[in-house]
């Protein structure tokens, strides 16, 4: 991934270039769209992000649920709330919470424009993180299922 050169914050000093990633053209997201990129940090650790384009500005959360893993990038979009296509979870594209009290979060990401190139800062401005546990019976279906599937993954 190409990083920014020569960017300065407000016109101070500090130099965003280890921090942002180059992800795509503007043009690649159309408008009320999404896409799931996969960068590597200063450390060669992959993250997965799903970018979303809201009325030409545009929000970078985790592409991945913390529910089951599901694909945010590829969830339902209504207004400004992504719905995981996996489960139903729901998150804000803007700061990765969910919409309800106590629900669930995804890390966030700044995002930055210039000269119609999309970067965004692998540093999370907001982390997720799990709140919540698995209701007890969907706890109880998901084991039944992985132990009734067991002798057929070997």
């Amino acid at each position: 991934m190409k990083k920014i050169t020569g960017y300065k914050k407000n016109g101070n000093n500090n130099d965003l270039s280890n921090d942002f990633h180059f992800i795509c053209l503007i043009t690649d997201i159309a408008l009320g769209k999404s896409r799931s990129v996969s960068v590597s940090d200063r450390k060669g650790t992959r993250i997965e992000i799903a970018v979303f384009n809201i009325d030409g500005k545009y929000y970078a959360i985790s592409n991945t649920c913390k529910h089951e893993g599901g694909p945010l990038s590829q969830g339902i979009l209504q207004e400004k709330i992504v719905t995981c296509p996996w489960h139903g979870w729901k998150y804000s594209v803007i700061d990765g919470k969910a919409p309800h009290t106590g629900g669930d979060s995804v890390d966030s990401y700044e995002t930055k424009v210039i000269n119609e190139k999309l970067y965004v800062n692998l540093i999370p401005k907001n982390l997720g993180k799990r709140v919540t546990e698995s209701h007890e019976s969907y706890t109880n279906l998901k084991n039944a299922v992985s132990g009734y599937l067991q002798p057929y993954e070997q």
